[in-house]
């Protein structure tokens, strides 16, 4: 039998206290994982070039001598290189973040980096595998507003998180933060797996816009669509559902559309069915107020 491939990690950093750190720290994920490490993004490449084995993750400062992050992730960005890689980066800078999203990074920390924070990121990235060779459109405003488009598969969606991170700065109070997320979540996941059928050779695109008092949300595949308002109510009898999903081959859930008309105060569908536009008002009560005003 073979044994399974060593899962490779490599850390570059300029300053070597910080460099041992995050060495030491990533040792926690486990044993079969091996780690190196390089001082800027020359030494980086040079040990790309002289393995026999990828990377299979790159954990990259931005400013570095000799050869910064972004431009090492440009270079292997050229050479459709197959990693995921997690970018290092001051507070602040919103423009180099979006453009190392943009050439195929996959999550970035502001640092300090806690341990915790590490950790849960290079779990995350090597469970899901969000490639640097994967193609993918960035459209962004830092006023509010981004539109990504990629590949249907998970590390679309993965990328689309990280985006919503950086409306953070935008201050979304909570719940309402925590629902779009969820929301986002689900109508992400049945684009990709429902809408698209999983077929990667069709795209999915999701955009968000932050306006006052409220956040507008859009998601749209290239699937055939669907007829919203016949989905059944799968809380009406649960387990005749559970049974039909797994008869079906399907994953558990189905619950999704109508947990996401409770999160969200509005949804919209094209009348195709593969696009759908949903609101959060931040204001509820002010929002119901004027509706009835109106009315």
């Amino acid at each position: 039998m073979n044994e399974p491939a060593q899962t490779r990690i490599l850390v570059v950093e300029d300053m070597p206290a910080l460099r041992e750190h995050i060495v030491e720290t990533l040792g926690e994920l486990g044993s079969d994982i091996a780690i190196h490490s390089a001082g800027d993004g020359r030494e980086a490449l040079a040990l790309i070039d002289a393995s026999a084995q990828p990377y299979q993750l790159i954990v990259c400062d931005i400013i570095m001598p000799h050869l910064d992050g972004e431009a090492l992730l440009g270079e292997l960005r050229r050479r459709s290189y197959a990693s995921s890689v997690i970018m290092l980066t001051a507070l602040g800078q919103d423009d180099v973040i979006v453009r190392c999203l943009r050439l195929g990074a996959c999550d970035y920390l502001i640092k300090p980096v806690g341990i915790d924070e590490l950790i849960v990121a290079c779990g995350n990235a090597l469970q899901h595998l969000p490639l640097l060779n994967r193609e993918i459109d960035v459209e962004y405003d830092p006023h509010g507003w981004f539109e990504i488009s990629g590949q249907s598969d998970a590390s679309v969606l993965y990328k689309y998180r990280k985006f919503l991170c950086l409306l953070d700065k935008f201050k979304i109070p909570e719940p309402a933060a925590s629902e779009v997320r969820l929301a986002l979540e689900e109508l992400g996941r049945n684009a990709i797996e429902w809408g698209n059928k999983g077929d990667q050779l069709k795209k999915v695109k999701f955009g968000a816009r932050v306006l006052p008092g409220k956040i507008i949300v859009s998601i749209e595949d290239e699937g055939d669509g669907f007829k919203h308002d016949t989905v059944p109510n799968p809380s009406l009898d649960p387990l005749a559902h559970i049974e039909s999903r797994k008869d079906s081959g399907k994953r558990m859930g189905g619950y999704g559309i109508h947990l996401i008309k409770h999160l969200m105060d509005k949804l919209i569908y094209n009348a195709k069915g593969n696009r759908v536009v949903a609101i959060k008002y931040l204001d509820r009560e002010r929002h119901e107020s004027l509706s009835v005003q109106e009315a």
